[in-house]
C-alpha cells in the first residue's frame, strides 16, 4: 500500500494490490507509471 500525503497532511494518493514482499522503488514506479497515477512535481 502506498499512501501519499502534502506537507500539510492532506491525504492526496492511495495504491492498494500489492500481495507480496516488494520493495519501495517498485510501488513508486508503478504508481507513477500507471494512466491515471501519481504525478510528482518537479523542483524549482
Amino acid at each position: 500500500m502506498l499512501d501519499v500525503f502534502t506537507p500539510g497532511m492532506h491525504f492526496v494518493y492511495v495504491l492498494l494490490g500489492w500481495k507480496c514482499s516488494i520493495t519501495n522503488r517498485h510501488v513508486l514506479l508503478d504508481a507513477i507509471s500507471r494512466r491515471h497515477g501519481l504525478k510528482v512535481p518537479h523542483a524549482k
